[in-house]
């Protein structure tokens, strides 16, 4: 497969990722673990491939790095961080578990920690540079490059190409690359969604040769609940005083649980709505059978949450759209118009939120900032911002 390739070492490097970059790509994901939650998830779901299964792929999908060449006597930079050399040992260990949740000032000196020891070991020991593979972009890079030979490739960048593209970490000075990677790789995705920096000058750059999306949405507040947060106020809130003015079918007090399979044709109806509420269209007239299938999948793993009034109609649900280790985001939030506009939202999805603490602590959500409604029901119960979204719908 190599012999279809002319390569050197001064060039920047773009391939699939393989289980030997996985502790890369966690440290990566690591900078930022709210941000990174769908990240964290494909690679805890899909994991990485060994090098030998890419001989025989014919696209690059799955996480792809962006790395780029180290020359003797520069300057190594990581993830926007320059790290100076050091004498320190550096003690090797199994990184392939779960790491806890950590504050962002202790959680950002480990990382810095942890890639400095790495890239000071990659140096003492020499290891082999990235095999190219097929289909890579490779771009001169002119810095060092007529002094120096490249000592090794490191990786700078990440991310996840499939049906979705999602950014990890995309410096400015490579979206050029990335793009044309994609362009290469892939005919169709349904979406770009991630950091609205990096979202948006990919988005710059993919656009002459894209298809013309849905929607661009450039401002979604990226908002945290922190766990020590109280929704006591919310929890203990009487709902069915205020249903007397509301002409339709009571609902409990305590009425949000786990959906059940009884729950799925109105939950379908329910979902349905909210898509085409959020995004604009109707998913069942592109792929309904792939719509339901994802429905019923959410019962069943226990990622939808539901209230019902005394008909056993869904009037509010809420999903698990990601999930990893002590993390979660949640999607889909909807409640049924007739019963909008008096004061449900916030104790219905405050029950939602106590019922997922148990499992998920820290819990995430974004939304269109255009949609104030739904901002300052979020805000109300706590949760802040954490960083911004942006998001390319085809």
């Amino acid at each position: 497969m190599l012999s279809f390739f002319q390569r050197n070492t001064e060039d920047v490097l773009i391939r699939p990722l393989t289980i030997d970059d996985w502790d890369e790509l966690e440290t990566m994901i690591a900078t930022d673990p709210i941000k990174n939650l769908y990240a964290s998830e494909h690679l805890e779901r899909f994991g990485l491939p060994t090098p030998s299964t890419l001989s025989g792929q014919r696209q690059n999908y799955g996480f792809m790095g962006i790395f780029i060449p180290v020359y003797e006597n520069a300057p190594i930079v990581h993830h926007g961080v320059e790290l100076a050399y050091g004498n320190f040992e550096t003690e090797r260990k199994n990184t392939n578990t779960r790491k806890p949740y950590l504050p962002n000032s202790e959680r950002m000196s480990q990382t810095v920690k942890k890639v400095t020891e790495k890239l000071f070991d990659k140096i003492t020991l020499k290891p082999r540079r990235p095999i190219p593979l097929q289909n890579e972009i490779l771009e001169p890079h002119e810095k060092y490059s007529q002094e120096h030979s490249a000592t090794f490739f490191t990786m700078v960048g990440a991310f996840w190409l499939g049906s979705n593209c999602v950014p990890i970490v995309i410096p400015k000075e490579y979206r050029k690359h990335a793009s044309t990677m994609i362009t290469r790789s892939i005919k169709y995705i349904s979406s770009i969604i991630g950091d609205a920096e990096d979202v948006l000058g990919l988005w710059e750059l993919l656009q002459p040769k894209a298809a013309t999306p849905l929607s661009v949405s450039e401002n979604q507040p990226l908002l945290y609940l922190d766990p020590q947060k109280s929704l006591e106020t919310f929890t203990t809130q009487k709902i069915q005083p205020q249903q007397k003015n509301l002409d339709v079918p009571a609902i409990k007090e305590n009425a949000v649980r786990w959906a059940r399979t009884s729950d799925r044709h109105s939950l379908l109806k329910a979902s349905v709505a909210m898509f085409i509420e959020e995004v604009g269209y109707d998913p069942m007239t592109r792929d309904s059978a792939g719509y339901i299938q994802r429905v019923e999948e959410y019962i069943r793993t226990g990622r939808t949450l539901v209230a019902t009034n005394d008909d056993g109609v869904v009037i509010f649900k809420a999903d698990l759209g990601l999930a990893y280790s002590d993390l979660c985001q949640i999607q889909g939030v909807w409640l049924h118009p007739a019963y909008r506009g008096v004061g449900l939202s916030a104790p219905l999805l405050a029950q939602a939120i106590e019922l997922i603490r148990p499992r998920f602590p820290h819990i995430s959500l974004y939304v269109n900032s255009h949609n104030q409604r739904a901002y300052r029901l979020y805000q109300s119960l706590g949760m802040e911002q954490h960083g911004t979204f942006a998001t390319v719908t085809f």
